[in-house]
């Protein structure tokens, strides 16, 4: 397989990964309902949004450590910012958050290049170092993403206090009052209960709530955003161990191989 061959391979390939994270970043897009009401689908939706971060991850790695010319591994990178709006939405707002990844992920490609030229030997580190910088692009691309689509939502339909938040404050109280009521009084009583209950939670929102409202998506974003941080942060470090064993592999299948060089070094020194 020739040199560029190898070379599309590996644009391809994150790409593809691109394209996967796109296509998630559309569902985060119209979950604002589904994060305000979690479930069991908002667990499996955050799990494919890991696996898509942890792909992208680890695809740039690869590209950053193979593709050379500097030149050609940004272009991946681009292509791969293309592939991101194809799964996702082609608009303006998304490629402004799409040009953060690329520009995060072409730095990232730069320091990873610099510090390998730097190295005597090949090593992991220098592409695993870096990651915290493009997870970071990462989340900021997806919580944005459920920052537009909060917004729209809320502006075209309102905020509502969802139905799970409302029941979970007013059974405890429901069920405390009618212990203290005879038993053929409490249909009659639970019914005049909720009627109040939700009378006193419409006045709260429309006099605590409402002249917020504009503040909400921004609330919801980052209740995504610290503890989407905070676990990309505690499974980073099965980074380095996953491209050890790629390299490996890749070494392996002759696709890569070591090439060692000597260089000319001048430095000055006492007479």
């Amino acid at each position: 397989m020739s040199k560029w061959l190898k070379f599309l391979f590996f644009t391809i390939l994150l790409a593809g990964a691109g394209y996967f994270f796109g296509t998630i970043c559309k569902q985060i897009n119209q979950s604002c309902q589904l994060i305000l009401s979690p479930s069991i689908e908002l667990l499996y939706l955050l799990l494919w949004l890991l696996a898509a971060i942890g792909a992208i991850v680890v695809a740039a790695g690869l590209v950053a450590a193979l593709l050379r010319p500097l030149g050609i591994g940004i272009l991946a990178f681009l292509l791969s910012g293309l592939a991101i709006l194809l799964g996702w939405q082609v608009s303006l707002d998304t490629g402004v958050l799409t040009l953060v990844y690329v520009l995060a992920a072409s730095f990232y490609a730069n320091s990873v290049a610099k510090e390998l030229n730097e190295r005597i030997r090949f090593s992991v580190r220098p592409i695993s170092e870096g990651r915290s910088m493009l997870m970071m692009a990462l989340i900021l691309v997806t919580c944005g993403g459920l920052y537009l689509g909060c917004s729209a939502h809320i502006e075209r339909e309102g905020f509502e206090i969802p139905e799970t938040y409302f029941n979970m404050f007013m059974e405890p109280m429901k069920e405390q009052i009618l212990a203290q009521i005879p038993e053929e009084e409490r249909l009659q009583a639970g019914a005049k209960f909720e009627e109040q209950f939700q009378g006193m939670m419409e006045n709260f929102f429309e006099e605590t709530i409402k002249p917020y409202e504009q503040y909400i998506p921004l609330v919801i974003t980052l209740g995504l955003f610290f503890p989407l941080q905070t676990i990309t942060s505690l499974v980073s470090w099965l980074l380095p161990v996953v491209l050890s064993i790629i390299f490996s592999l890749l070494e392996a299948l002759k696709v890569t191989r070591v090439v060692s060089e000597t260089k000319e070094v001048q430095r000055l020194v006492v007479d």
